[in-house]
Parts: C-alpha cells; structure tokens; sequence
C-alpha cells in the first residue's frame, strides 16, 4: 500500500470470502476521490478488475462500475484510515536541563517533561542554587524522578515532575533532619533562642529551601476535572506542604460528607509525598 500521510495507517477487514480469487488488484481508493460519498461508510476502499462476476450479488453496492473492455470493476471495503497521533506527551517533551549554578545528576529521561515546566523548574534552580551560593564550579546537585511514567496521571503527559534530592540527601533525610531540628526547638523555653534555632534550620535545610522556592514561585497547575485527590488544589506536594502549603492542613470542626472525603484526599497527598516533591504545570 502507498503510503498516504505520515500521520495515517490502515486497519484492515477482513478478506470477502464472495469474490473470486481472480480479481486483480488495483490500488487503494480513498473517501474523497470517491465519486458518491454519501454511500461510503468505510475509510479505505480495496479497487479490484475481474474479467467474471462476483459468487455474490450485492445490488444494494452503488460502487460497481462496467469498464469498456467488460470486466467488473468493484470498489470493496477493506479498512478504516485512523489517525495516528502522538501522545502529546511524547509529541512536546525535553528534559529538564542543568544551569549554571545547578546541575541536574539524573539521567534525562527521569525529568522528561513539557517545555513551559521544564523551563519553569530551572528558573526555580538557578535561583535557589544562586542564593545557596552554588557556582559552576560547585553548582548544587539536584535529582529528579518519573518526570515521565506512562500510565501515571499528570507524569504521563509530561505536566509533572518528580525532585527526590538535592545537595548531598534526598528529600526525606532533609525532612527527617527537619524534624528533628523542630523537636528540639519546641524543647527551648527561651523564645528568642527558639526562633534562632527555627531559622538556621530553615536556612541550612535545602530540602526545605527549595521546597519554599518553588511555592514561592507559583503557577503550578490547579486541575479542575482532573483525578479527585488532586482536583481543585494546587499541585504543588512535598514534606512541608502540611505547614507551608499551598494546601495546608485543613481544620474543619464539623465536616459534611464531602468535607470528609477532601480531609481524607489530602491526608493521602501528604502521606505520599514524604519523599519527593511532586510539582506541575
């Protein structure tokens, strides 16, 4: 078969057991050079010549034709063009490339995601790793993950992104450090001792750093319609989404049905993003 469009391929039915093995094949017709289209309910039609009629008779066919020479030439349905269209996902994805002042030590394809995100992340970075004071000859490490799983909502087309370490841990050391650091503040009784100790963790801890710098950011992707843990928030998750949001812990005293069932989304996106920052756009 010629090859009609890239973007096109044919599926093909099956053979008509009613036509005798001795038609001779023609070519492939397709619907618009079909003189009455009207009739035509199949996409690709098979155009064969046979010099003897058909085992079976099909008046009801608008499409059969007498040539000059008295052969019977009959157009037969043997597929539907069907269109060929890329994921977009695949169709508009590159991955998240290294600056100056960070370096992406993932392999591309974990941070293979759509342009504008990818392009968005990497202002985040450079700017975090700038005011870290990382350097191209010492730029901070970063690490990302399932930037594109097939199957995976948001990370299948390419609208999400996965970060599991930056500097020398991975983000559920930098939140177990963080933890630790917050007990033991909540231990001083001195309450301007207690606020030093809370702002050198906020300063040293990276995990948390960048976690802020990204919901300082904004323009994350809010999905209306979207997959129900996730729809009307922010899709902005980490560690620290619990206390720093955007969709911080909610304190309802009578909740409805309804109420419930958000309580209990937004509980799993917490338990599920202890690890990693999941962020989209």
């Amino acid at each position: 078969m010629p090859r009609i469009a890239s973007a096109i391929r044919l599926e093909r039915f099956g053979y008509d057991p009613d036509i005798l093995t001795q038609e001779r094949f023609a070519g492939y017709v397709i619907p618009d050079v079909v003189p009455v289209r009207q009739t035509i309910h199949a996409s690709a039609y098979l155009l064969s010549m046979s010099a003897i009629r058909c085992l079976h008779s099909d008046e009801s066919h608008p499409l059969r034709l007498s040539s000059r020479n008295h052969q019977t030439t009959r157009l037969r349905p043997v597929g539907r063009l069907v269109p060929i269209v890329p994921p977009q996902a695949t169709a508009t994805l590159r991955p998240v490339r290294s600056g100056e002042a960070f370096r992406i030590i993932s392999p591309p394809r974990d941070g293979l995601v759509r342009p504008h995100l990818a392009a968005a992340v990497e202002l985040v970075f450079e700017t975090f790793a700038r005011r870290c004071g990382a350097t191209p000859e010492k730029p901070l490490e970063i690490r990302l993950a399932r930037g594109f799983q097939s199957g995976s909502l948001g990370h299948g087309e390419g609208r999400a992104l996965d970060i599991v370490a930056v500097g020398d841990k991975r983000l559920r050391a930098w939140k177990h450090e963080w933890d630790q650091a917050m007990t033991a503040a909540g231990q001083i009784s001195d309450a301007e001792e207690k606020d030093q100790a809370t702002a050198s963790e906020r300063k040293r801890n990276l995990g948390f750093g960048l976690y802020k710098s990204l919901r300082d950011h904004g323009g994350w992707r809010v999905n209306q319609g979207g997959w129900h843990r996730y729809r009307g928030v922010t899709q902005l998750f980490g560690p620290w989404t619990a206390i720093e949001g955007p969709w911080k812990t909610m304190q309802i005293a009578n909740p409805t049905m309804y109420q419930r069932e958000r309580l209990a989304d937004q509980q799993w996106v917490f338990e599920q993003h202890q690890d990693h920052i999941h962020v989209a756009r």
